[in-house]
């Protein structure tokens, strides 16, 4: 799957803003060790999150957004990784059986 197909089923989904995922997600990331510094807004019905890490690579982003995923996911959840030089991004769309949905992209950076 790709990114734009992901953004095809947002769409049919209803994603508007929850304000109890804002909380989830600053209280996941106060708490991650290796989080040197973070940033969350919401824009354009997704909310984005702005990572610096303490130790940059792969790795590291894989284990701390498996780690966020499952903190904040709904019942179904898919996500596209894209790799670039200084960052990588996450796109992830995590939905419930009511069509309820949040759509979230996550950069994480050195």
């Amino acid at each position: 799957m790709d990114k734009q197909t992901l953004l095809k089923i947002a769409e049919q989904l209803n994603c508007e803003y929850e304000i109890g995922l804002t909380s989830e997600i600053n209280d996941f990331l106060e708490n991650q060790s290796n989080v040197n510094s973070f940033h969350l807004s919401y824009e354009d019905n997704y909310f984005k999150v702005s990572i610096r890490l303490k130790e940059f690579g792969l790795t590291e982003s894989k284990l701390l957004f498996s780690s966020l995923a499952c903190f904040i996911e709904y019942t179904s959840t898919f996500y596209v990784r894209e790799d670039f030089e200084d960052y990588f991004e996450y796109t992830l769309l995590s939905s419930m059986r009511s069509k309820k949905a949040f759509l979230c992209r996550v950069i994480f950076t050195s």
